[in-house]
This record gives C-alpha cells, structure tokens and sequence, in this order.
C-alpha cells in the first residue's frame, strides 16, 4: 500500500511538472509572438522616419553658370555702351556743321540733314570759304522745294569743288548728303574748313 502511494505520488508529480512545462512553453510563444510584433513595429516605424527625410529629386535642368550671367551682362553692357556712343557722336557731328555754317554763313539751322539735301547751303558755304567757287546756284521758287534734278546740279558742284581741293578719297558722296549720312559729310566740311579757316571781314 505504501509502494502504491508513493508510486500515485510519483504519477501526480510527472503530471504536475508536464503542466508546468506545457504552461512555461505556452509563455515562451507568446513572447516569442510579442517580440516579433515589436520587432516589425519597430521596423515599419524606422521606414516611416528613413522616409520623411529623402531629400527631394535633383532638377533635370543644369543651373545657369556665373559665368553665362556675367557674359550676357557684359554683352548687354557693351550693346548700351555702342548705342549711346554713336547717339554721342552723332550729336557732335550736327553741332559742328551747325558752327561752321553759323560761322561762315551766319544762320542759325535745326535740321541739318534736310538743309543740306538741296545743296543750296553747301554751294553758298563754299563761296564763303573761296569767293565765285560756284557761279550759279540754282534756287527755289517761293516755297517749293528744289527739284531733284536742280539739286543733284547744286550737289555735284560742291562735290566737284571738295574732289579738287581734299581729294577724292576725302569726300563725301551725293548719296550720303541726300541720306543724311552725317558722318562723310562732317569729315567732309572739317577737311574744307582746314583749307579754308574762316576770315573774319574785320
């Protein structure tokens, strides 16, 4: 009777410690379980994060260079600059041929590239410089303008005068006179008025 109770005993011993096996290994998974949620929470949460701070794309297009913004500064500059020289010289020129005919001729005129198209000035500047260069100067009527056959006479005597005294080379053509072409014309007058400086009657 004793060995029976110690082995009912022995019985209800194995059962108790399989109990608590099959308990201890029912805990272990479930931790096993909660450690794996964690573990992928913690790995969702990291992409989440890794994720806001990509930065943004680079731009397909190249950025312009200094160096093509300096270049076009420059360009636009030196285009200023040319445009306000030649704005400068042409005022020049339009003020030296109104002294020379202020000088010679005493009058006063304000477009200058329209006066000068007859060739009535020019021929009346010349006889000023050298007394008869021109005989006849042909002269409008009244207030009609000089035809253009008249004024290509009145032209290419001046020219002709100019051709002898400066040189061929050295003057100016009717073209350029009836185009307002002051530059020609400005060296033109310079070259006659060296030959011929004014002399006061005084």
């Amino acid at each position: 009777k004793q060995w029976y109770q110690r082995r009912v005993a022995i019985t209800a011993g194995k059962k108790e410690e399989e109990e608590a096996l099959a308990v201890l290994e029912d805990v272990f998974m479930d931790k096993s379980k909660e450690n794996t949620f964690e573990r992928s929470k913690r790995a969702v949460s990291f992409s989440e994060q890794k994720a806001e701070v990509i930065p943004p794309a680079p731009s397909t297009s190249p950025p312009q260079s200094s160096d093509e913004d300096e270049s076009v500064t420059l360009e636009h500059s030196f285009t200023m600059n040319r445009e306000e020289g030649k704005i400068a010289q042409t005022a020049y020129q339009q003020e030296f041929i109104k002294n020379v005919l202020a000088k010679y001729l005493n009058i006063s005129i304000k477009e200058i590239e329209e006066s000068l198209k007859d060739g009535v000035i020019l021929c009346q500047l010349l006889n000023e410089m050298k007394k008869n260069t021109v005989r006849k100067i042909m002269m409008p009527q009244g207030a009609e303008k000089l035809s253009t056959m008249k004024s290509t006479v009145n032209l290419n005597s001046f020219l002709r005068f100019a051709q002898i005294n400066i040189g061929k080379d050295n003057c100016c053509s009717i073209s350029d006179i009836q185009q307002g072409e002051l530059s020609s014309v400005h060296d033109t007058l310079k070259r006659l008025c060296e030959k011929y400086p004014y002399q006061s009657d005084a």
